[in-house]
């Protein structure tokens, strides 16, 4: 009898896609949710199953970030941040990887669903390119925040985050999956939104452009004209957050598809 050759089906690897949101904690959003800094969040990733419980994936994600000191005009205890006015938005790319852990085992084989839900939690490390940005009072246009050095210091647009979070994949059929995530992300940088916790207002004479002066301080009721800062406001507190990094959030729906891939064995018998 001639060997016998047996094809055995696997389904390793998964590619999706996520739509959803993203929110941004630091030194202008810091205190309870704010709808307004609610921004659109979309990806694409890649997974790669190990076995039942374990699962590496890979990210490529976009998003938006926003703030504004505006938006808190009837929250208590937020005069400060009020009078400060200022705002930015920042457009964020992202490249992570991550492990994630199925707390209920991903059995599913061939045809057969054994578990069509499968909750999960995840934790990684990735990079991100961010400039923050913001609309000029005078011109109305964007003007990019980090050219400007408000605060006095130099920083870089790539930082590095550590994604955390949770979520849920639902077996449509044996290929296609449909599942929510929620991902936090710690990051290494203070200037998300241009404002370091430790920042004071710098010496008006000491910034280089009429922008940089007119963007360090909004809080244009007090200025005698447009080029200039809020009196006597120099080598006060400009931050708010001094004691954590920014996070920013990735919520979003997830839709993805799992492939099949072959591995053969051969069974000998006798003749």
């Amino acid at each position: 009898m001639a060997p016998t050759t047996i094809y055995a089906q696997k389904k390793k690897i998964e590619l999706g896609m996520l739509a959803g949101t993203s929110y941004y904690y630091g030194d202008i959003v810091n205190y309870e949710l704010e709808p307004a800094s609610i921004k659109p969040a979309a990806g694409l990733f890649m997974r790669y199953h190990l076995n039942p419980y374990l699962t590496l994936r890979g990210n490529v994600m976009y998003c938006r970030v926003f703030g504004a000191d505006s938006n808190l005009q009837y929250i208590e205890g937020k005069k400060w941040q009020r009078e400060r006015n200022l705002a930015f938005y920042s457009d964020i790319f992202e490249l992570s990887g991550m492990l994630e852990y199925n707390i209920i085992p991903d059995r599913n084989r061939g045809r057969t669903i054994h578990t069509r839900c499968i909750p999960y939690v995840y934790a990684g490390v990735g990079v991100f390119h961010f400039e923050p940005m913001a609309i000029h009072p005078i011109t109305g246009e964007p003007i990019a925040l980090r050219p400007l050095r408000l605060d006095g210091s130099a920083y870089s647009p790539i930082a590095f985050a550590m994604p955390l979070g949770v979520g849920l994949r639902f077996y449509l059929n044996k290929n296609w999956q449909v599942g929510l995530d929620f991902g936090m992300r710690l990051t290494t940088t203070s200037h998300l939104d241009d404002i370091d916790g430790n920042s004071k207002y710098p010496n008006p004479e000491n910034l280089a452009s009429d922008d940089a002066r007119i963007m360090a301080s909004r809080n244009h009721n007090s200025l005698n004209h447009s080029t200039q800062m809020v009196p006597n406001i120099a080598g006060k507190p400009r931050g708010k957050i001094d004691y954590i990094t920014d996070i920013y959030f990735i919520n979003g729906i997830t839709v993805s598809y799992r492939f099949w891939t072959f591995s053969k064995a051969v069974r000998r018998g006798r003749f």
